[in-house]
């Protein structure tokens, strides 16, 4: 495990996908000044030999599982935090967020609840706009990402000092958590 970076302001934001994590971090940075992202949908693994591998939705071999927090590479992350320049606040964002590799780095630790309908329906709308074929997100969905979630994600609700209600307006969210800074900075 690589050494801890310096301590810094770190938000982690965790959530299922289809969630609003994304949208919620570009809202707060652009809401709080000198705030960087660091999404760990960037940080994983593209070598089958070094990431966890299910079988594929199209029967054509294994495909690595991005279901399992094994898949993040865990050691770019940490590159990445310590490459990020001084600021204000860092929100690191991803499915897995709240994983101990980065919940042990983090001031606040965030988890955006959100029923799955709304993430399963959000991500399959994600997914036709990228012009992707909707019909893998939801087969991925049937065969290993809901389980996937109920297994790996969904406990990381229990570890959050804040959750938050996915299903509300953006906006809402944003003033919730640029509140929760705000109080947690009085304290301190």
């Amino acid at each position: 495990m690589p050494p801890d970076p310096p301590i810094r302001n770190v938000l982690a934001l965790a959530g299922g996908a289809g969630s609003g994590k994304t949208t919620l971090a570009e809202s707060l940075a652009a809401a709080h000044p000198r705030t960087a992202l660091l999404n760990l949908d960037r940080y994983v693994h593209t070598e089958p030999g070094r990431a966890p591998l299910a079988p594929s939705i199209l029967g054509t071999g294994d495909v690595i599982d991005f279901s399992d927090p094994r898949s993040i590479d865990w050691g770019r992350v940490h590159q990445a935090v310590e490459e990020v320049p001084t600021v204000e606040l860092l929100v690191v964002e991803g499915t897995f967020a709240l994983e101990d590799q980065i919940r042990r780095l983090a001031r606040w630790t965030v988890y955006l609840h959100t029923p799955d309908d709304l993430r399963l329906a959000r991500k399959t709308l994600r997914k036709i706009g990228e012009g992707a074929d909707p019909r893998i997100s939801l087969l991925g969905y049937l065969a290993r990402g809901r389980e996937g979630h109920y297994r790996h994600v969904a406990p990381m609700r229990q570890r959050a000092g804040l959750v938050l209600d996915g299903a509300l307006p953006t906006q809402h969210l944003t003033d919730q958590l640029l509140t929760h800074l705000a109080n947690d900075a009085e304290r301190t």
